[in-house]
């Protein structure tokens, strides 16, 4: 079962831990193929150490969840969803 956009959202912010006031998305991308990710990441700025642990989850959420269901999603920006997590916004971290 996949999991939805925002509960892969989420899991990344538990494990990044951004500071406050950075946003986190999830973008819609179109796969090629069930290996290809259906989503891009994208951050705010953060400091190096944080950086690098954003990578590092992103490279393993994209191999193990590369596909997320978008159906829950409504934002929208042009003809893709975005899920969005920002602690202006969302609070405390999930």
């Amino acid at each position: 079962m996949r999991k939805s956009a925002d509960q892969l959202l989420n899991e990344l912010v538990r494990h990044v831990r951004p500071p406050r006031g950075c946003a986190i998305s999830l973008t819609e991308h179109q796969s090629s193929g069930p290996a290809d990710p259906n989503w891009v990441a994208g951050s705010g700025i953060m400091n190096a150490d944080c950086i690098k642990l954003y990578q590092q989850i992103v490279a393993e959420l994209r191999k193990t969840n590369p596909q997320v269901d978008w159906s829950e999603v409504k934002m929208k920006t042009g003809t893709a969803r975005v899920a969005l997590w920002s602690s202006e916004v969302d609070g405390e971290l999930p």
